[in-house]
């Protein structure tokens, strides 16, 4: 999308020039084209021979243009275009812009990208460009706040635009934050929601699936599938072991072998017929390691009764929920789970998502998944959403993640969204500070950061994008709901 400057980019082309950066610095320092910047330099600061073709030349009087009368200007190139005000010595009011554009200057608020709130300082509208590769380096958005500051309902707003805009989202709503009864009624209204409930009614799907992407057949996914309950249960060792090799054997009992790839794509064993090869090696005592397979069946004794994996008729398909034409927000509530069988799930339902995306290959942004209160989240190395953070811009996915604590995130995390959102938190160690200063060329200290986000309003957050940071007044759902009717 061609670049608009508006009266805030104006002011900041402004300061930085008179830093004595040149127009060359200052375009790339925000992602401007060199002709835009010395355009408006040229509006500016006439004096300095910043010449542009059709001004009024070296005598035109007011150093910020014409004293009457309103004109179009173009830069030497002849694609810049700068609208000039009557009123001089002033800049435009908030609520107008100097726009710059090659071709029409009429562009949809939609074409902006994802509409955030307001900048607090300056009044002008801000947005998010998460399917603009020029614009971000990836889609993903990294949320931080303390409860009540916002987040929730911020979620909320994003995924409703993101609806708007023909991109559907997942919620993996594993605390419950993003149950029906708790969604805005406006919310409702816009966005048809559909609600899965896993915790109570299952989903048909196999953990033990081989997918095209696994290399080495059953034991890539013996790998994966012990990996999940090595992260949740902290098995050691000889407890993995077992269970690879539960795993293996389960497999070799319905025919599928490593060493024969043909077999790969006969019908998966399940979760139930894995419990009882555990107990079958278990009860063995010809095998080496069945005091260990007894302890390792009882710790998942729970999670098997618990299990929410089913084999139905049909089974479960992400290609359904990114194409579903009725509903473009589907929520997986996790309610009904307890707490180890709730992650272990989830950590399964992203793996086969993972493997899903991969499967078919890269592509443009076509979904999003939202991952609430992260301290539920496992961010170990060579996990799920540690590779979908790594990997999955280039399949398709972006992703929303939130929490009350800076801490809850990895350093993969921060590095990995372009975007952020952070609400008041009190960040005693900086980190989020520090991180926040890496990305923003218009603070100069984490401890300047610290300052803004110790005290923002319920409502108000720090909006992280195109390296720069800006106060922001989220718009509300009401707010919107006016835009959409006229849009």
């Amino acid at each position: 999308m061609t670049p608009k400057i508006t009266d805030a980019l104006a002011k900041e082309i402004q300061r930085l020039h008179d830093t004595q950066m040149d127009s060359s610095g200052i375009a790339q320092l925000l992602d401007l084209k060199k002709t835009q910047v010395s355009a408006i330099l040229a509006y500016f600061y006439p004096s300095e021979g910043e010449d542009v073709q059709g001004r009024g030349g070296e005598d035109s009087g007011d150093a910020r243009g014409p004293e009457s009368g309103n004109r179009e200007s173009e830069d030497l190139s002849g694609s810049a275009i700068i609208q000039e005000y009557s009123a001089p010595g002033d800049l435009p009011s908030p609520s107008s812009e100097t726009e710059i554009a090659t071709g029409s200057l009429e562009e949809e608020a939609a074409d902006e990208g994802v509409f955030i709130g307001n900048d607090k300082e300056f009044g002008d509208g801000l947005y998010w460009n998460p399917q603009s590769a020029a614009s971000v380096q990836n889609p993903h958005m990294m949320i931080v706040g303390e409860s009540g500051s916002g987040k929730t309902y911020a979620v909320q707003c994003l995924t409703a635009e993101l609806a708007r805009r023909g991109l559907p989202t997942i919620i993996f709503d594993y605390a419950q934050g993003f149950e029906l009864e708790n969604l805005d009624d406006v919310y409702k209204k816009y966005v048809n929601v559909h609600e899965y409930r896993i915790g109570e009614e299952g989903i048909s799907l196999n953990p033990l699936q081989i997918f095209p992407k696994d290399v080495k057949g059953p034991a890539s996914v013996a790998t994966r599938v012990s990996d999940v309950f090595d992260a949740v249960y902290h098995l050691g060792h000889i407890q993995r072991k077992v269970l690879i090799e539960a795993i293996l054997t389960t497999f070799e009992k319905v025919g599928i072998l490593t060493t024969v790839p043909s077999t790969w794509k006969s019908d998966p064993p399940n979760f139930g017929q894995l419990q009882q090869t555990l107990d079958d090696l278990a009860s063995d005592k010809q095998y080496a390691n069945a005091k260990n397979a007894v302890g390792l069946a009882a710790r998942l004794t729970t999670f098997f009764m618990l299990s929410s994996f089913n084999s139905g008729d049909q089974g479960w398909s992400w290609e359904s929920l990114f194409a579903d034409p009725n509903h473009r927000v589907h929520i997986l509530q996790f309610r009904g789970l307890e707490g180890k069988t709730q992650k272990v799930t989830l950590d399964i339902l992203l793996w086969h998502l993972f493997f899903y995306l991969k499967s078919h290959g890269q592509g443009k942004l076509r979904i999003y998944c939202v991952l609430d209160e992260a301290h539920h989240l496992s961010f170990r190395e060579g996990g799920p959403i540690d590779l979908l953070l790594r990997e999955a811009r280039k399949f398709g996915l972006g992703i929303i993640f939130a929490s009350q604590q800076p801490e809850d995130f990895s350093e993969v995390a921060f590095s990995n969204s372009a975007s952020k959102l952070v609400f008041q938190t009190t960040d005693p160690n900086l980190k989020v500070s520090r991180f926040i200063l890496a990305k923003c060329s218009n603070y100069e200290s984490a401890e300047q950061i610290h300052d803004v986000i110790a005290v923002l309003n319920q409502g108000d957050a720090l909006f992280v994008t195109k390296n720069r940071g800006h106060e922001v007044r989220i718009a509300d759902l009401r707010t919107r709901a006016t835009l959409w009717k006229e849009a």
